[in-house]
């Protein structure tokens, strides 16, 4: 589940935070082997972070290994919040 969903709880997290540090974002249930950590940072870093930041949406600066809001952040979320139809 957790790899599934890094997207999401990026852009969830930044939300609420203004910086993140690019480490994966789990729930306190989760747990993961070694391995499956592993995996997580890989995609994260190699494949979920870029399409955000293709998208517009983060801001990834890979030196100082922080993730920040993009330009299209605020459109987009606001687009993505419940009720909303377009």
């Amino acid at each position: 589940m957790a790899l599934r969903e890094q997207r999401q709880r990026v852009l969830a997290e930044l939300d609420e935070e203004k910086t993140l540090d690019a480490t994966p974002i789990t729930r306190r249930d989760e747990r993961l082997s070694c391995e499956e950590y592993l995996t997580l940072v890989y995609e994260l870093h190699h494949v979920h972070l870029p399409e955000l930041q293709s998208d517009g949406l983060v801001e990834f600066d890979r030196r100082e290994d922080e993730v920040v809001r993009g330009a299209r952040f605020e459109r987009e979320r606001r687009s993505l919040e419940p009720g909303d139809e377009n």
